[in-house]
């Protein structure tokens, strides 16, 4: 083989070379930009991660509130029951029959007082109050308005306090009548500050 035709076959060995060089390149090229889209599923796989960071925030916040809930019931519930055990025993008695308790248990009339209806309770006591303020004539007209449920939960109270014995009259007037002639005559002042006292044990507070 001659020197020219030797280097004429080396030449064409060295294009064929860079050639598989230029195609290795590109490939590599090829590769290298494709990689960004391994980098955009990282990126959707840290948002998913402040995701869950954001909901463990959430139900961690959720707990936290649900236990200063519990906190605030015991200490209602704990402070509720000395104010049932303080009390005297005229303002445990009345209470305990307006809430349809026995007066010895005081965890039933812990839970009622911090479960029941204060407004459906505390009614016969707003209705003496309202016929305490009216005069003799008024108060058996205003007692005749509230109608016969009204009238022997009132009657009932009444008796709570000493001052009604047996049943009440029949008949709406004459048990207004009735009613009303124990107010005016029998009911005191210290009465009404034992119903204060019954009121303010029966707050949920």
């Amino acid at each position: 083989m001659t020197d020219t035709a030797w280097m004429a076959d080396e030449t064409t060995n060295a294009d064929e070379i860079a050639e598989d060089v230029e195609t290795d390149t590109e490939d590599n090229v090829e590769e290298v930009t494709a990689e960004p889209e391994h980098l955009d599923d990282e990126a959707l796989d840290l948002g998913e991660s402040d995701e869950d960071a954001d909901s463990g925030k959430s139900k961690a916040r959720t707990q936290a509130q649900s236990k200063g809930r519990d906190k605030t019931l015991i200490r209602r519930t704990v402070r509720k029951m000395l104010d049932v055990q303080g009390v005297e025993d005229d303002v445990r008695h009345v209470a305990a029959s307006l809430l349809s308790k026995d007066e010895a248990d005081v965890e039933g009339l812990v839970v009622t007082i911090l479960t029941g209806d204060s407004r459906k309770t505390n009614q016969p006591m707003s209705d003496l109050e309202d016929l305490m303020e009216a005069d003799a004539i008024e108060m058996s007209a205003n007692a005749t308005a509230l109608g016969k449920d009204r009238l022997k939960a009132l009657w009932s109270l009444l008796g709570d306090l000493g001052k009604a014995e047996g049943s009440l009259p029949a008949g709406i007037a004459p048990a207004a009548i009735q009613i009303a002639k124990i107010i005016s005559k029998d009911v005191s002042d210290d009465d009404m500050l034992t119903l204060t006292a019954v009121a303010d044990l029966m707050k949920k507070a």
